[in-house]
């Protein structure tokens, strides 16, 4: 069995605020959330399966890790781990860090729900998201204030974290979905060399014979296309077999991955680390120096942990750094986390296919460019229009006259929200475009309000 530390440090989290879990579970994946900055597990065991329906375990457990320089005039390096792997817990405490201070934890603490309890009260949370981006939204916060659940002798950051996760009902679609996480510095002063990153301890199955990758920049052919995948972490099977059990329903294995979307300053992914069971940094300065891109145990710079040989229980982390955060200023970081086919059954590593991989990846950055390129971008009069689901055409668009105001312009969109095309009520001609996701967006010329539709072009 996978060994675990207590969880001491759960209880005192949950004890004086609400502490929640909503699961993730559209398409393909299906994973718990907890309001603590923990997903992927729940009760102590792996909880994060792919690809439904089968109940194939992937991940074990989930999170971010955050570190700092904190005090310019007696510099000491922090780190806020949002998921601990040696222990299954968590730095994490669900609420902002006023609630917190205040002494004032609230059944509002918690996760919400698109479609559901969404959108999350103004009231409470001024910064959160209130129109859904996607088919299935989750948004939850969480900060590190409460000093009884870090590991002596680290102390809080002063941080809030906003997560958002979602995802889009489609074909296309149905292997990956999104994490976006914004970061609040609440100490009150400047944070200086920070760095951050999500670990992933995937348990493929069974969790001794895993192994991990690293997709740094490198571009693949596939079929007719030229793919470039950058900043991608994944982990695999050794043989790429499981056997059926509590952990593992049937079928072969697949990969699991990581994709860094976007970081401030378009750091890119500035080092990879890999951990074993036993081999792992345990207290802060270790854990920063990791998220630096430093071997914690010789100091030696080593950014890139590319080459893995031996099986093994196994945790990916993917830092990003260092920057510096202003006081109550917010950063961004967002990442897709995709499952893969990855080879056929007991074939050796060296000789896997990594095409249906890269294909996901780019299949899940052009749905993350449409989303920041056109729902950021357009005016708080325009509405995506909720639970539309995507059209899938080949050829040609059919525009129902009934469904369309004739008081309207309408136009095709592509991922980065450039107009492509106008379009009229009926049969539209789109054989001159390439495969791929657009938007048809509607505007009323009298109000100029505007509603958005998603399609997905292929052949």
């Amino acid at each position: 069995m996978k060994r675990l530390l207590l969880l001491a440090l759960l209880v005192p989290a949950l004890a004086l605020a609400i502490g929640d879990i909503k699961w993730f579970d559209l398409n393909h994946w299906k994973a718990p959330f907890t309001n603590d900055g923990r997903w992927g597990i729940i009760n102590n065991a792996a909880a994060g399966t792919w690809p439904q329906p089968l109940s194939n375990y992937y991940v074990f457990g989930a999170g971010i890790w955050v570190g700092a320089v904190m005090d310019s005039v007696s510099p000491e390096t922090l780190t806020t781990v949002l998921y601990n792997p040696n222990s299954g817990g968590t730095e994490g405490y669900p609420t902002l860090c006023q609630n917190w201070r205040g002494g004032n934890g609230d059944s509002l603490d918690r996760i919400y729900v698109y479609p559901g309890d969404w959108p999350p009260p103004l009231s409470r949370f001024p910064m959160a998201p209130q129109d859904p981006r996607s088919d299935r939204d989750m948004w939850c916060c969480f900060c590190d204030s409460n000093p009884a659940v870090h590991t002596s002798p680290g102390r809080p950051i002063g941080i809030d974290v906003y997560l958002t996760a979602f995802g889009f009902d489609d074909s296309l679609a149905e292997d990956f979905f999104f994490l976006k996480y914004e970061l609040r510095n609440c100490s009150g002063d400047s944070i200086h060399d920070a760095c951050f990153g999500p670990v992933l301890d995937a348990d493929i199955g069974d969790a001794t014979d895993d192994m991990v990758g690293l997709i740094l920049d490198h571009t693949y052919v596939v079929g007719q296309e030229t793919i470039r995948v950058q900043n991608t972490g994944f982990a695999y099977d050794y043989n790429n077999y499981e056997a059926s059990g509590s952990t593992w329903e049937s079928g072969t294995p697949g990969a699991v991955a990581v994709m860094q979307l976007e970081s401030p300053e378009s750091l890119g992914l500035t080092a990879f680390k890999i951990f074993t069971l036993n081999v792992e940094p345990t207290n802060d300065s270790a854990q920063y120096l990791t998220l630096a891109g430093y071997n914690y145990q010789t100091g030696a710079y080593e950014p890139y942990d590319s080459l893995d040989a031996t099986p093994g229980d196994k945790r990916m982390l993917l830092a990003t750094g260092p920057f510096d955060i202003a006081p109550d200023s917010v950063l961004t970081f967002s990442y897709a986390v995709i499952g893969s086919p990855f080879g056929d059954s007991g074939q050796v590593p060296s000789e896997r296919d990594t095409s249906e991989l890269a294909l996901r990846c780019k299949w899940a950055s052009e749905y993350y460019n449409q989303v920041t390129a056109v729902s950021e971008r357009t005016p708080n009069a325009e509405r995506r229009a909720p639970n539309s689901g995507p059209t899938i055409v080949r050829g040609v668009l059919n525009l129902q006259s009934a469904t369309y105001n004739l008081q309207s312009e309408i136009a095709l969109l592509d991922i980065s929200g450039r107009k492509v095309l106008g379009l009229k009520p009926g049969a539209n001609d789109i054989n001159a475009l390439s495969p791929g996701v657009y938007f048809v967006r509607e505007t009323q010329l009298q109000t100029q309000t505007q509603a958005v539709r998603k399609v997905v072009v292929t052949r």
